[in-house]
Order: C-alpha cells, then structure tokens, then sequence
C-alpha cells in the first residue's frame, strides 16, 4: 500500500535542482527517481530452478558477467556479486515483486529482502553528464570503457552507489543511501556549476 504521507529524500530539494539544472544540447539535468521497487535476492547462478523461476517473474534471467545489468519491460536485474542480485521495478511494487518471487523460488536455498527503502535513485543527464561524473567519480567514464549495460558499485563524491549507465545521452542512474542522498545532490549541482552558461 502507498503511504501517502511519505515524501522522496530529497524531496525539499526541488527548487534547487530545477535551478541548478541546464536543459539544452549543451546542459546537463539532475532528478530523482523516489519509490522504485528494489528487491535483493540471493542465490546459486548455476541452479536451473532458481534461473527459471527468477525469469518466470521478472522476464529475464540472472546476469552471471560482473558488473552488468539486464533489463526487460519493467524489471531490471543488477549482478552484485557471484551469488547476489537486486531487481529494481515499478515504483511501489515491491510487495507484490517479494511475493512473486518468493512463490517462484520456494524450496530452494535463497534470500528474497525487500531493500526498497534501502536507496534512492538519482539520473543525471545530458550532453555535460559525463564531464560533471569525471569530476566526481574514480572510474573511467568514457564511452569505450563504460557503456550501457554496466552498472558498478562505487563512490561518487564520497557517496557509495550503485551506479548505471542508461543509455549513450549519457545518462547516469544513482542508487544512494538515504544518509547520503542529500550530500550527492549538493555534490552533483555543484559540480555541475560551471556549465549554466554554455
């Protein structure tokens, strides 16, 4: 059920992330993405049933390469580790999503923990996105070396992430602790600053 009550993290922060924002060819954008359904689950790769029945939920199977991601319709399935995921979906849906799951998955040794409160998620984007993540991220941000499909845990800023690469605009998907969520938003306007002029 949604609490109607509840407000994003970062909620407050509206006003400073419209002006702190530049939209164009040339700009960059930051929003937030609150409430989506996030779903971590542990589990044997190489057991076909729990291939099978996390596939007969959320449409893909388990992603076995490190640091990648899959995505189909709603779901997305982030590889965190050998034996561990996180499936991100609609926002609000993660009742149903530990459900489904756990339906599909009984019998077998795994861990199915609704982590939805856990992160939120922020999308900065734009043609200046990559020039603002070279100054807050260790990573190699170039094209070549981080593409969509990659997701990394990380620090941007000094924040922890759980950060994905969307698409080629480029887009960048955050997923931060509450603790630092509103440090990496005062972190991201101000680095991307120097770019409301151009």
């Amino acid at each position: 059920m949604v609490d109607t009550f509840r407000s994003s993290i970062i909620a407050h922060k509206e006003q400073a992330m419209i002006n702190g924002s530049v939209s164009g060819e040339q700009g960059v954008s930051l929003s937030e993405v609150p409430f989506l359904a996030q779903v971590n689950i542990r589990g044997n790769a190489e057991d076909k049933k729990f291939v099978a029945g996390v596939k007969k939920v959320v449409g893909v199977a388990v992603p076995t390469d490190p640091n990648t991601y899959v995505t189909k319709g709603d779901f997305t399935v982030f590889w965190l580790g050998p034996d561990e995921w996180q499936v991100v979906g609609p926002v609000d849906g993660q009742d149903d999503l530990v459900q489904k799951l756990r339906d599909a998955l009984d019998g077998l040794h795994v861990a199915v923990i609704d982590v939805s409160g856990n992160r939120t998620a922020l999308d900065l984007t734009g043609a200046q996105a990559r020039n603002v993540m070279k100054k807050s991220c260790r990573l190699d941000m170039d094209a070549q070396s981080f593409a969509p499909g990659q997701a990394v845990q990380t620090r941007v800023g000094k924040a922890p992430v759980l950060l994905q690469m969307l698409d080629d605009k480029p887009t960048y998907r955050m997923f931060v602790r509450p603790s630092f969520a509103e440090y990496l938003v005062d972190w991201l306007l101000d680095a991307m600053g120097e770019y409301h002029h151009l």
